[in-house]
């Protein structure tokens, strides 16, 4: 009865995944179309930092750690035309950026300061420079963008 179940089930999915189930599942691939931007932070504080992307609600792809006093450097994407922000992995997946957060090293999550995105159409996503220093008291963490000479 289980095995009839089964393949009654495995036989109906197709019909529930609709016409374009296929457009909804597509990975796009690749740089084109993308600029980049660049993300690059300065440490100001005693502590190591860590800095991640939320790529969606249960997952999220690091962007890397900068040493007490040092910096961290690394790249996003920008499509443009739609204002989206994308992080690639190894196979270039873009994969869309929903929040960015620094935070220190093993606490990044709850110590944590929030990097705001533009996200505008029409423009791509300015360079993402910051300087990140300890809160009064040191319990969380704060970057700010840093101020073009």
């Amino acid at each position: 009865m289980r095995k009839i179940i089964l393949q009654a089930i495995v036989a109906l999915l197709p019909l529930t995944a609709g016409p374009h189930a296929e457009e909804v599942h597509k990975v796009e691939r690749g740089t084109e179309g993308l600029s980049v931007i660049r993300f690059h932070l300065v440490n100001e504080t005693d502590r190591p930092l860590a800095c991640a992307a939320a790529i969606a609600h249960w997952y999220s792809a690091e962007l890397g750690t900068a040493a007490p006093h040092g910096e961290l450097s690394a790249q996003l994407w920008s499509r443009p035309k739609t204002g989206e922000v994308f992080l690639l992995n190894r196979n270039q997946d873009n994969m869309p950026v929903q929040t960015l957060w620094c935070g220190f090293a093993g606490a990044d999550v709850s110590t944590r300061s929030d990097i705001l995105l533009a996200r505008r159409a029409g423009a791509v996503e300015p360079a993402i420079e910051l300087r990140c220093t300890a809160t009064e008291g040191g319990a969380t963490l704060e970057c700010r963008r840093a101020v073009a000479d």
